[in-house]
């Protein structure tokens, strides 16, 4: 006797068990109901409502993605399916067309519309005051009364939305109850990292069971990417930011500037080109081409040289130094002794005709504030570098030059109809 009620009890147990575990499968969910405010704004609101404790999704028939919003501005034969991401159950409701007999203020003017349950009301407020917001006006072109015919409430099936009425009276089914037989979508559940597991309403989610999902869910931590503009949950735990505000931050619409002939997004938004292949398209490379001593871009991509430092190394002023045999030449480093060629010819013809001539002794050089000539002569001139004349003398042993700057100069001693010239420093 006792292993009967020991086996009783097991039986009990299991079949107790099996109920709890079918109760957990795909359900109706009840209580759902919507309230449509006309009143309070321009705009006229749906307001969804369950009567529970648990949370929601809601996936209206407009297009919209499913989410967990409630609220929705109305639109002519909507619907919307509400689920308990908890237990998986869900019902849809949608525009029924029926009027509640309802009544409220409205203003007496005659405007007439016909309800889509095919009456006529004085006006769109009386309308939706009996519960009837998908209306037309019951005046006809020619100002006469439009006869009002009912449109019967038909569904069609969303296989991501649920059912719904089309509001033509065409749909597949003649009853919501029908519909929802026949359009029934397996629960299955996605993780999103913000409000944790939830029924697409598609079938297709990740997870055929929440509490796989829950598992899941939680050990993920949110994390954020940066794709072409927008912050994006890779769900894997693994984005480049851990803090929403700190990705949207930094997440900006990727531009492209032309560098150097390449095509380089700065990261600010601010680039000029706003497609790649736009860049692309107008990039050229720098080159440099030396103009009158500087290096600048021709912006062809043509240019002599292809590194601005080439450029600017060869790119130097022209200056010029006296050889007595080749006479003035540029020695193309920019530091000859004439900065014009004209000075550098005088100086070096000079040079050139008087190497022979009588020795003169010109000291000390360099000097700082006189300079002693020993020998005939009957006047000298100074010039500086650029062949400009700075001082001239008659015939004196000591010349003052304490007005002249440090230097180098060039000093032509005429003797004899003959002309010496010698290079002298002033340093003081």
């Amino acid at each position: 006797m006792k292993n009967f009620y020991t086996l009783l009890f097991a039986f009990l147990l299991a079949f107790s068990t099996s109920n709890v575990l079918a109760q957990t499968g795909p359900c109706s969910l009840s209580g759902v109901s919507n309230y449509i405010d006309f009143t309070s704004s321009s705009t006229i609101m749906m307001h969804v409502s369950v009567n529970g404790i648990s949370q929601y999704t809601f996936g209206w028939n407009d297009g919209t993605p499913v989410g967990s919003s409630s609220q929705k501005p109305f639109y002519s034969g909507w619907c919307v399916t509400v689920t308990d991401i908890i237990t998986g159950c869900d019902t849809t409701i949608c525009e029924s067309c029926i009027p509640t007999g309802g009544v409220g203020m409205c203003t007496m003017i005659y405007d007439p519309v016909c309800g889509c349950d095919g009456n006529i009301y004085s006006n769109d407020c009386i309308a939706m005051n009996n519960g009837i917001f998908t209306y037309t006006s019951a005046i006809g072109p020619n100002g006469g009364l439009l006869p009002c015919t009912s449109v019967s409430p038909s569904w069609d099936c969303n296989p991501g939305q649920g059912c719904y009425d089309p509001g033509t009276g065409s749909g597949a089914y003649t009853s919501l109850a029908a519909c929802q037989s026949n359009c029934s979508i397996t629960p299955s559940w996605d993780c999103d990292p913000v409000q944790g597991c939830y029924d697409p309403g598609t079938g297709q989610g990740a997870y055929i069971t929440y509490n796989a999902c829950d598992t899941a869910c939680s050990i993920v931590n949110p994390s954020w990417d940066c794709i072409n503009g927008t912050c994006i949950d890779p769900l894997t735990g693994q984005g480049t930011y851990t803090n929403y505000n700190a990705c949207v931050s930094a997440c900006v619409t990727p531009t492209w500037d032309c560098v150097n002939g390449a095509c380089i997004d700065p990261g600010t938004g601010q680039g000029a080109f706003t497609t790649y292949n736009a860049c692309n398209a107008n990039c050229i490379a720098s080159t440099w081409d030396c103009v009158n001593n500087s290096c600048f871009d021709p912006g062809t991509g043509q240019g002599a040289f292809t590194i601005y430092n080439a450029c600017v190394t060869a790119c130097v002023a022209p200056s010029w130094d006296c050889n007595p045999i080749q006479g003035c030449y540029d020695p193309g480093t920019g530091q000859g002794l004439y900065a014009s060629l004209s000075a550098c010819n005088i100086a070096c013809a000079a040079n050139a005709i008087n190497e022979e001539i009588l020795e003169l002794l010109i000291y000390p050089n360099p000097t700082k504030n006189t300079l002693t000539i020993d020998g005939d002569y009957t006047s000298a001139t100074i010039y500086d570098v650029f062949g400009k004349v700075v001082l001239t003398t008659n015939f004196q042993n000591t010349i003052d030059v304490v007005a002249l700057i440090n230097g180098v100069y060039f000093i032509h001693i005429n003797t004899n109809n003959t002309i010496t010239v010698k290079k002298i420093t002033i340093a003081k």
